[in-house]
């Protein structure tokens, strides 16, 4: 029998340098064991309670220090990354906590996991360097 050793982690994207109030998420559980074929369903869980930070993201950690994005949660609406869809998945509400799902565990799947929560902004203009998880919307009365 083969098992799946999956860690976790959480981290910030902060956008305030210099914040004694940095805003924080909680990760859970810090280990995950599972055998080959299995999946992981609502176990990995990232929750926080700051204000205006509608973004969970997802990130795989490989052997090489590596961090694969995996994708996003804005609202609840998911945004995976091409390459990852139909292996993993999101579900939850990205103003207060978010799930990872990883379907058909292969030895690949054995990783660190981080979440990562993103504060929401409006913005008139979309720039082309970066890529989602920013999503910009008209602002009304302009």
């Amino acid at each position: 029998m083969i098992f799946i050793f999956l860690t976790f982690c959480f981290f910030h994207l902060p956008l305030i340098k210099g914040s004694s109030n940095t805003p924080t998420a909680l990760q859970t559980p810090p280990f995950i064991i599972k055998n080959i074929t299995e999946s992981v369903t609502s176990e990995i869980n990232c929750s926080h309670s700051v204000p205006n930070y509608e973004h969970i993201l997802w990130y795989k950690q490989e052997e090489s220090g590596a961090l694969l994005y995996l994708g996003y949660l804005n609202l609840n609406h998911l945004y995976p990354e091409n390459h990852w869809k139909g292996k993993i998945s999101f579900d939850g509400d990205g103003r207060k906590h978010s799930s990872l799902i990883i379907s058909n565990l292969t030895l690949n799947d054995s990783a660190v996991y981080f979440c990562a929560i993103r504060l929401t902004r409006c913005c008139r203009n979309h720039s082309p360097l970066y890529k989602n998880p920013l999503i910009c919307l008209p602002v009304r009365g302009s």
